[in-house]
């Protein structure tokens, strides 16, 4: 998942035309300042607040009373430098709401978010600025400044520019509240330490080195609830009990509170939709995606779904005739699930996910994988020591082009459990790369963040397949933040068509199933051996044993986040999720009286009628991979024309355009299908 700030501007897709943009490479990289990680909430507070009193008295005096009286090309760019100074003043100041284990430093940095991302609503909503825009567009002398005043034009009319004065102040009110809901929603997530108390007859079947990590508390243990213990709790426990008690405190995250703002939430944003002349929410996200509508992308969904049910029922059935074979003839639950497909992995491909684990030591996976990057993408990575971070534990490297040995930037690697973080790995870009204007290019700084898997004391901590897959998937977010050349920031990196952003990284997924691949990043954590043969050959073999049930899952949640913010504001979030559920997988809903929406992250943390994206990019992402599949997995030379056609033109040109140059040819839905066993 990429992290996504809730700004109009540098933070969120735009509508953007297709241009023939290649964007000069930096002329001198600025090297990275130190930046103070041990700020006091007070010091938040004020630097904030002065940041924002010089970035608003700038705008206010780049910006002329009539934007035909000005240079508007040359003007709009002026704005958009204050705002990214603004923004590279304050990169410790937003960041810490999410890595702090200091409450009070969290708030802080929360309350700067929130006051930053209302600036840049009340610039975008500023007529004057829409109408420089708008003569920039028309005006603009180089592809470039052209494609920025389209980003400024498409801006402001999602936040209300074109409308009188008396709408717009009331839209503009209305994202202030809609903002200060998606970070409440945030810290409720990271606050919440939801416990359960497991006996030691009850904990008996969880890995030894799990438990150890654990606080004794009677004659039992207290299991932490959340995403760094979820997998090994859930696939371990055999009792059936104690995984109900505990799916019933995971999908009690957030709690009452996180429901409630989630119904405010969707209310505002179908007001705002309205207002602003869509039907609804998803109409409005859509509108500047590649998929462009809602209708578009629930084709795609259904169409998936429908494939794909059939082989979802059987393996459902076959999860369930296990379960009875087993002794237990109570109807199979969701609780069940994550244990019995364990269960099965370890009858029908002998694989124990406790002993592949032992695999995956973080501390030889992680070097490993930047390896693997170094050579594909021709960069060179050196850790900084001491990284001077935000806490200890916190890895920090610099980067550099390996041909002409040119710095590019740095970034931080987070990724042990800590009290103040809560999701899995996702990338953050705390500062966007941009070209002064100086000439010189300033580089970007950008971080992986991640709270586990947690390790037993003394020893190293250790990833799942899965987990490793992810960081490497989240790798290739932070390589497109890192490898943008584009010369301004909000054309940078990511800030791509919301529903392509996933496409580069999880067409990178694919190389954690390649025996060659596998071998360079695993290490046993006692023999230093990487996985044998054998054991490869059965993960292979495994990878697609639940694809059915993991995609009708995950079109089930992106339905649901889509028809939740296209049924209009009374839709009841709760009660669609388990109406929803039952049509579209076969995988049993969460107990009763459970609140899945209070800690459902992507519909209050920037994904919201976009989670379709990670199916809708994968058809993307498959495509691309067949470049690689043909030229060479480790092929430098490929490599680097990903490099330079898809992740260096960030969102200077269409998604499209980007592909078509990469592949030497228009997109194909072939590979998607393909890999999913079913027929196109």
């Amino acid at each position: 998942m990429l992290a996504r700030l809730r700004t109009p501007l540098m933070a969120v897709a735009v509508s953007l035309a297709s241009v023939s943009l290649a964007a000069p490479p930096p002329t001198a990289p600025v090297a990275p300042a130190e930046i103070d990680w041990k700020l006091s909430p007070e010091r938040i507070a004020s630097s904030c607040k002065a940041e924002l009193q010089k970035a608003r008295a700038r705008v206010k005096a780049l910006v002329p009373p009539r934007a035909e009286e000005a240079p508007a090309a040359e003007a709009l760019v002026s704005v958009e430098t204050a705002i990214a100074d603004m923004h590279d003043a304050l990169v410790a100041q937003k960041l810490l709401a999410s890595v702090s284990s200091d409450k009070a430093v969290r708030e802080a940095s929360a309350k700067c978010n929130d006051d930053v991302s209302a600036f840049t609503v009340e610039v975008s909503a500023s007529p004057t600025v829409y109408a420089l825009a708008q003569a920039a567009q028309a005006r603009a002398t180089t592809p470039a400044d052209k494609q920025l005043a389209t980003v400024y034009r498409e801006a402001g009319r999602r936040v209300g520019a074109h409308l009188d004065a008396a709408a717009r102040a009331e839209v503009t009110r209305w994202f202030d509240r809609l903002t200060t809901l998606q970070s409440e929603y945030m810290q409720a997530l990271i606050s919440d330490q939801a416990t359960v108390t497991l006996s030691k007859a009850e904990a008996a079947s969880l890995p030894a080195a799990f438990v150890a990590t654990l606080k004794a508390r009677g004659n039992g243990y207290v299991v932490p609830v959340g995403l760094s213990s979820y997998e090994r709790f859930m696939r371990s426990t055999a009792s059936g009990a104690a995984r109900k008690r505990y799916l019933q405190a995971y999908f009690h995250i957030g709690g009452a509170a996180n429901a409630k703002r989630v119904r405010e939430a969707v209310a505002l944003r179908d007001r705002i939709a309205r207002k602003l002349g869509f039907d609804s929410w998803a109409a409005y996200q859509l509108d500047t995606r590649m998929a462009k509508t809602p209708e578009r992308a629930l084709a795609l969904l259904r169409d998936v779904d429908a494939r794909l049910l059939p082989k979802a029922r059987a393996e459902l059935a076959a999860l369930a005739a296990l379960k009875a074979e087993q002794g237990d003839a109570t109807p199979f639950a969701a609780w069940d699930y994550p244990y019995y497909q364990e269960q099965l992995e370890q009858t029908r491909h002998a694989i124990d996910t406790e002993a592949l684990r032992q695999y995956f030591p973080i501390d030889k996976v992680v070097p490993a994988v930047l390896d693997i990057y170094q050579h594909l993408l021709g960069v060179r990575f050196e850790a900084i020591e001491p990284a001077e971070a935000w806490a200890p534990g916190v890895l920090r490297y610099a980067m550099s082009d390996s041909a002409s040995g040119a710095p590019i930037g740095h970034f931080y690697l987070d990724l042990a459990p800590r009290s103040g973080k809560f999701m899995r790995p996702a990338s953050f870009t705390s500062r966007l790369g941009r070209q002064l204007p100086s000439g010189d290019y300033r580089s970007s700084i950008s971080s992986i963040i991640g709270n586990g898997p947690a390790s037993e004391p003394g020893k190293p901590s250790l990833f799942s397949h899965r987990d490793a897959i992810e960081f490497f998937h989240e790798f290739g977010h932070l390589m497109h933040a890192m490898l943008s050349t584009a010369p301004y920031a909000s054309l940078h990196g990511a800030n791509v068509r919301g529903d392509f952003v996933e496409a580069p990284s999880q067409m990178l997924e694919n190389w954690m199933w390649q025996p060659s691949i596998l071998k360079k990043v695993s290490s046993h954590v006692e023999t230093g051996q990487p996985l044998p043969d054998a054991l490869i050959e059965k993960l292979i073999a495994r990878k697609h044993a639940a694809d059915g049930l993991f995609w009708t899952r995950q079109v089930f949640l992106a339905m649901y986040d889509m028809t939740l913010h296209g049924s209009g504001p009374k839709r009841d979030a709760n009660r669609l999720w388990f109406e929803l559920m039952p049509p579209l997988t076969p995988l049993p809903p969460p107990p009763t009286n459970t609140l899945p929406e209070a800690s459902f992250l992507p519909i209050m943390g920037g994904y919201d009628a976009g989670y379709y994206g990670y199916v809708w990019s994968r058809v993307y992402a498959q495509d691309m991979f067949t470049a690689f599949q043909k030229g060479g997995l480790e092929s430098p030379e490929v490599g680097q024309r990903y490099r330079r056609e898809v992740l260096a033109p960030g969102a200077t040109q269409e998604p499209a355009a980007l592909l078509e140059n990469f592949l030497g040819r228009p997109v194909r839905y072939d590979a998607f299908y393909e890999e999913l066993g079913i027929t196109p």
